[in-house]
């Protein structure tokens, strides 16, 4: 039974499924589908079926320049479907998704060097983790690499663009080195949902840790592709009720990320655990 009669109606979209459930988000950005200049019925397919998911108009590509295509629909952007993927066309500027920093860190971690997320949320095998702050899902993928098969990892994002983005490279991209690498990205489920309406939907006990990555006002991070995040992602952090509703859905510890010297973490009552040289991670125990 649940301490304050909350359920989880939300269902998780699996990436390797490759559909995306909405909370009804709308993004500010002005987009078309479209695809490559010629398209097999693969890609026109994948196309027609966003479009039927997102109610984006889906635009014949012909031979047409991506510009001229944004151009003749009076659309600001373009969701291309490559050959091996979604691409995100905006003004000239192609982004394509990348599990970013997540490949160098699996390899650091099965060479048995320390990672500084790890360690602050104290993950273990079999552990289920909620991830309210996705953005490239960096954090989601070592997460997932780390409880392994037998735990669960959960993340969400409140830019439907960024998170259909997303959902589709966890499920499609490929990289031979770490071997590690795709099997995580398979095993998460990303949900396309802003935190603060998520956690008030969410069963008690839920999850064991739930996760906060807020986005700076200035990136910490330069990392390739998380140009994409600062053009998508939804600034700002939990509120301290959000905080309250996240321990209630934690089994063990909400952790959060903050840069140095942690003013927010003190703020909304984390004891700061981890440092390194420019961000800090804090924890405050579960209900």
């Amino acid at each position: 039974m649940a301490k304050n009669g909350h359920h989880n109606i939300c269902a998780p979209t699996h990436a390797p499924n490759d559909t995306l459930q909405t909370t009804g988000l709308q993004d500010e950005l002005s987009l078309a589908i479209t695809t490559v200049t010629r398209p097999r019925t693969r890609e026109r397919d994948s196309a027609q079926r966003i479009a039927a998911e997102t109610g984006l108009p889906s635009i014949s590509r012909a031979d047409h320049t991506l510009a001229a295509v944004a151009e003749g629909s009076g659309r600001k952007g373009l969701l291309v479907v490559e050959r091996e993927g979604l691409a995100l066309w905006i003004a000239g500027q192609t982004f394509r998704y990348h599990p970013n920093m997540a490949t160098m860190r699996i390899r650091a971690l099965s060479q048995h060097n320390n990672d500084g997320f790890v360690d602050a949320l104290q993950l273990t095998a079999g552990a289920r983790v909620l991830d309210c702050t996705c953005g490239l899902g960096a954090d989601a993928i070592v997460a997932a690499h780390v409880v392994g098969p037998t735990g669960r990892v959960r993340t969400l994002e409140s830019s439907a663009l960024l998170a259909r983005l997303v959902a589709h490279g966890m499920a499609h991209y490929t990289l031979a080195t770490p071997p590690e690498l795709v099997p995580a990205m398979r095993r998460i489920e990303a949900l396309h949902a802003d935190f603060a309406t998520y956690l008030r939907q969410e069963a008690d006990n839920a999850w064991d840790i739930v996760y906060f990555d807020p986005m700076f006002a200035e990136t910490i991070d330069m990392a390739p592709g998380l140009d994409l995040v600062r053009r998508l992602a939804t600034p700002g952090g939990p509120s301290a009720d959000d905080v309250q509703e996240a321990r209630r859905v934690a089994q063990r510890r909400v952790v959060m990320k903050d840069r140095l010297p942690g003013r927010t973490l003190a703020e909304l009552g984390f004891t700061k655990n981890k440092i390194s040289r420019r961000i800090c991670y804090g924890t405050i125990d579960a209900l």
